[in-house]
This record gives structure tokens, C-alpha cells and sequence, in this order.
């Protein structure tokens, strides 16, 4: 009795508390602003870019060791850049007001991915994705409750797809998509089968949800993200890794066959989708330089559209960005999202994977939605992608500096005190649709 009772203090070490503290609160994080319709208003990022404040200064400050790798400092600086770009775009852009809030919203997944790098090491990895899969597992419940027992009124715009409390089907569809990716990772990297088990505990949610979410693009992620998850895997061979491939293009092939739309295009996208590219496209070859500025996609739709419908985004993070912040807002947005993929290599850590799986997921449906505007997809998203960055981190490198450590201290105090003075002047303006 008493050795274990010494194995159990020696296992409560305060590196293993910390752990435990900074998953819960990932999954804190995603799962309130996942509730607060998806983080869709201003006013939810601005608390939210608080917390994530001070939980990146806690780390400068309460860390004896962090390790930042090359790869880590060049996501972190693309991603800044793309906010700084987006900001300088209010000087031609037709809305500077919501050019200005498009870069305050990206300066959130900045500071989410800077808390994650500076709070995380590659012990912490269990803890923050399964932080960030209990976290859309409240989410998703929360939602397929009030679907189930609390009724669900038809909606003028969603019908009777499940789209409360994001807001939007699809968002909720990929954000289930992003859960179920990495539960299925944690079970292939857990070692025992409670382990396994737990991992896959938020599986009978997810995946009713995603369901009456009826999002094609989705599922199409979540067969991407899955043949991924077991391509970077050392725990499966060539042909374990060919017969997921096959099972995730004959998904594809399903989701595509009995989706109900003419044409091969409107099958996979949608009907509207085609007409919202082209429209922004046309934007584009307008303004090819500079683009039009953050924000303003939905003034051209107004005008070029060919079908009587509303939409504030192309949905599309790439369409959207070359027509709106012009070739170098694309470059940078690629950059942001290939840094990340530029480790990942055949036979990753399962861990590392898992990460890897859900990451993949996101990248691939911002093709075909407007997540971006979603900050409860985009920080599981970058949830992900600063997980994969810290799972291929060489913990034996230079840690930082007192000088660096002081420069991200005060950069995490600034960015709190930006929000603090935007929750206090600036109302809260929709977007997204």
C-alpha cells in the first residue's frame, strides 16, 4: 500500500498537473466558443483572445525550459504577417471597418497558436488533443440534445439540418469531422484498451451529429483526414494504409453518387458553390495587385451574381483570399497552412498522427466553406496543426532566451489589451453566410 501510494505522488508530479491543467483548457476554450454560436461575433473573440493571453504569458512566465523550433517560428511569423496584411488592406479597401475585424479575427488564431507552441511539449500531446476532442464533444452534445429531446423547428435558411449551437451545418459538420478524426488517432496511438476505449467514448456524439449535420464536405474531410492518420502511422503497414485509401475514395464516391444534385461539380460542392468562385475570381481580375480588401466579397456578389441568394464569403478560405488580399495574401495563407504538413513524414509518433489526421480534416474542407469565419472550427483546426508542430519539435534545442521570452510577454500583454480596449469601444458585427 505504501509503494503505491509513493507511485501515485510521484505521478502528480506539477509538470503533470500542468498538463492536465493546459488540456482542459483546450477543451474549455473550443467547447465555449463552440456554445457562443461558434465564436461567429466579434465579442467572443475578444474574451477569448483574453484568456488566450494571459495563458501564453503564464507559459513565458511559469516554464523553466521552452523550445521553439525553426518551423514553429516561421508558422507563428506567416501567420502574423497574414494579420498585418489583412489590417493594411483597410487602406483600399471598399469596408475598412469589417477589413479591420477580419484582422482582428485572425490575430486570434495567432495568439492560439503561440499559447499552444510556448505552453506545450510533446508530453502534453495526449492532453491537448484529447483536450480538443472533449471540447467538440460537449459541443456536439449539447446540440444533438436540443435536436433530439428539445425539438428542432424548421429554419428558413438550414431546414432541418442541425446546425445549433455554431450556427451553420457545415461548420458543425467539420467540427464533428475534426472530433472523430482525432478520436479515432488517440485510439490507434492509445496502448491498452482503456485507454482505447476512452478515446472512442465520444464517438456515439460525433458521429449522429456530423450525420444530421448532412455536410458532404464533411465527410469528404473526414476520409481525407482518417487515410492521413493511418498513411503517418508506424503502426500500420503499406497495405493497411492502401485499404483505408480505397475505403476513402469509395466514400467519396458514395457521398458524391447519393447526394441528389445534377452534375458532378454541384455533387461535390454544391450547386452555389461554382457561382460563388466564379464571382470572386471576377474580383480577383479587378483588383489583381492588392485584391479588394478583407471583408468585401459579399459587395461583389451583390452585384455579379447570377441567382437570387445571399452569401458574405465565397466559401472558400483560397478563392476568397486571392480576390479579397490579392497573390501575397494567398502565398501567406499557404504558408500558414503547409508549414504545419512540411514535417509531417511517413511513420510519425501515433500521437504526432492523430494531430496530423485531424489537421488534414480542416485544411482540406477551407476549400469548400468559410470556417475561417468560424473561430470554434479554425482553433480546432489550429489546435491540430500547432500539435503536429510540436510533435516533430526537437526538445534538445536552443530554449529561449530572456530576451525573446520578454519580447513574447509583451506582445501576448498587447494583444490582451487591444481586445480589452475593443470590448469596451467597438460594437460587434456579424459575418459569414
Amino acid at each position: 500500500m505504501y509503494r503505491r501510494r509513493v507511485r501515485i505522488r510521484r505521478g502528480l508530479t506539477p509538470a503533470a498537473v500542468g498538463r492536465g491543467i493546459a488540456g482542459a483548457a483546450v477543451a474549455a476554450t473550443v467547447a465555449v466558443v463552440g456554445l457562443a454560436s461558434g465564436g461567429y461575433f466579434p465579442h467572443t473573440w475578444r474574451l477569448t483572445v483574453l484568456a488566450l493571453g494571459a495563458l501564453a504569458a503564464a507559459a513565458v512566465l511559469a516554464r523553466r525550459r521552452i523550445v521553439v523550433s525553426r518551423r514553429e517560428w516561421l508558422f507563428l511569423a506567416a501567420f502574423a504577417a497574414l494579420t498585418l496584411w489583412t489590417a493594411l488592406s483597410t487602406l483600399w479597401s471598399e469596408n475598412a471597418t469589417t477589413s479591420g475585424l477580419e484582422a482582428e479575427r485572425t490575430g486570434l488564431y495567432v495568439i492560439a497558436g503561440a499559447a499552444i507552441l510556448l505552453g506545450m511539449d510533446r508530453r502534453s500531446l495526449g492532453w491537448l488533443l484529447g483536450g480538443a476532442v472533449a471540447g467538440i464533444t460537449v459541443v456536439s452534445g449539447y446540440g444533438l440534445g436540443q435536436y433530439v429531446i428539445g425539438g428542432h423547428p424548421l429554419n428558413p435558411i438550414e431546414g432541418n439540418l442541425l446546425f445549433e449551437p455554431v450556427g451553420y451545418a457545415n461548420a458543425f459538420g467539420i467540427l464533428c469531422a475534426i472530433g472523430i478524426a482525432l478520436s479515432v488517432g488517440l485510439a490507434l496511438a492509445a496502448e491498452r484498451r482503456p485507454g482505447r476505449l476512452a478515446a472512442l467514448a465520444g464517438l456515439p456524439i460525433l458521429a449522429p451529429t456530423l450525420y444530421l449535420t448532412s455536410s458532404r464536405g464533411a465527410w469528404l474531410a473526414l476520409a481525407a483526414g482518417l487515410a492521413a492518420t493511418f498513411a503517418l502511422s508506424p503502426r500500420f503497414s503499406a497495405r493497411a494504409t492502401v485499404a483505408v485509401a480505397v475505403a476513402a475514395v469509395l466514400a467519396v464516391v458514395l457521398v458524391v453518387a447519393f447526394s441528389g444534385e445534377h452534375g458532378l461539380a454541384a455533387r461535390l460542392v454544391g450547386k452555389n458553390r461554382p457561382l460563388y468562385w466564379h464571382v470572386a475570381w471576377k474580383e480577383y481580375r479587378m483588383n489583381p495587385v492588392l485584391g479588394s480588401g478583407a471583408g468585401t466579397f459579399d459587395s461583389y456578389w451583390l452585384h455579379y451574381r447570377t441567382v437570387d441568394s445571399f452569401a458574405r464569403d465565397a466559401h472558400s478560405l483560397y478563392v476568397e483570399t486571392l480576390a479579397e488580399l490579392g497573390p501575397l495574401g494567398l502565398v501567406l495563407v499557404l504558408a500558414v497552412l503547409a508549414t504545419p504538413l512540411a514535417g509531417a513524414r511517413r511513420r510519425l509518433e501515433p500521437l504526432t498522427a492523430a494531430a496530423a489526421g485531424g489537421y488534414v480534416a480542416f485544411v482540406v474542407h477551407l476549400a469548400v466553406d468559410w470556417d475561417w469565419e468560424l473561430p470554434a472550427v479554425t482553433l480546432a483546426g489550429v489546435t491540430c496543426g500547432a500539435a503536429l508542430l510540436v510533435g516533430i519539435r526537437n526538445e534538445a534545442g536552443c530554449p529561449l532566451r530572456r530576451r525573446t521570452r520578454a519580447a513574447l510577454l509583451l506582445a501576448a500583454l498587447a494583444a490582451a489589451g487591444v481586445s480589452l480596449a475593443r470590448l469596451r469601444g467597438v460594437p460587434s458585427l456579424p459575418f459569414g453566410g
